[in-house]
């Protein structure tokens, strides 16, 4: 069992126990388990500590002007943190199945707490069928004490997400590496629910982020791109060009960049 500290705070509902352990400056939200599901930096609250959230800040260069962003999956809150810190103007939306685990994010790991953040109590399947807003910006990434939540890359969550969406808006999923041929399922059921529009990251750690578009895909200057994302990761104390430089050299054929680059229209 890997050592986070010393436990400083837990609670039980009827799926569990959630633990909030401390070690020195950071401080770790587990589902009752050994499994890390989010972390803190108490010195710096919204840096990202996990490389695969850093990924997903991707999706902000994709979309700029974002107004909205709907979170699947609190957790300890990290991606709300980072994208508050990312854009005061953001209203985001947090949906999360456990009132437990939005109690403990709220009380020990500085959740926003400003009119622009909701944080609503409900399960994400739910919440996209009962939900009549739409989203510039999706980010799933729901857990369960075991792991990744297998039905956020199913072809009915992914419609569903698809549907919530504006439209120029994007969808990122979040998923395991380590089993090819779930992989490529989930990869072909994103291809099809966003008409061959997806773009994919495969991260240190095992993780694959995929960003679904709702509309053309962005037409990307890798100068521009590195630049905005070195401006952002800056802000935000993460190594976010790196990612985008991974995120250029991983899509070039799907972005007809490199040696893929389309020629001129005549």
């Amino acid at each position: 069992m890997p050592d986070l500290g010393e436990l400083i705070y837990r609670i039980e509902d009827a799926e569990g126990e959630v633990h909030v352990y401390q070690d020195a400056h950071f401080r770790y939200l587990t589902l009752g388990n050994s499994v890390e599901q989010s972390c803190l930096d108490l010195a710096n609250p919204p840096r990202l500590e996990h490389v695969y959230t850093q990924a997903m800040m991707l999706a902000l260069l994709l979309r700029e002007r974002a107004r909205s962003g709907l979170l699947l999956g609190l957790g300890g809150g990290s991606l709300a943190r980072a994208l508050r810190a990312a854009d005061r103007g953001l209203h985001i939306v947090a949906v999360e199945q456990r009132a437990a685990v939005i109690d403990v994010a709220r009380s020990h790991f500085q959740l926003p707490d400003d009119r622009r953040f909701e944080a609503l109590c409900s399960g994400a399947e739910d919440f996209l069928r009962h939900d009549s807003r739409l989203h510039d910006l999706i980010l799933a990434d729901l857990f369960v004490a075991d792991g990744m939540y297998q039905g956020q890359v199913a072809a009915d969550f992914l419609r569903q997400c698809r549907q919530r969406l504006s439209e120029t808006g994007i969808l990122v999923v979040n998923q395991w590496a380590s089993e090819f041929q779930s992989n490529r399922v989930a990869f072909e059921d994103l291809r099809q629910v966003f008409d061959d529009r997806v773009l994919t990251l495969h991260v240190q750690g095992g993780n694959i982020i995929s960003f679904g578009l709702r509309a053309q895909l962005p037409d990307l200057r890798r100068d521009a791109l590195f630049a905005a994302a070195q401006a952002l990761g800056l802000r935000l104390g993460i190594p976010l060009q790196r990612h985008a430089r991974n995120l250029w050299r991983q899509n070039a054929e799907t972005l007809g960049v490199g040696r893929f680059r389309r020629p001129a229209a005549r």
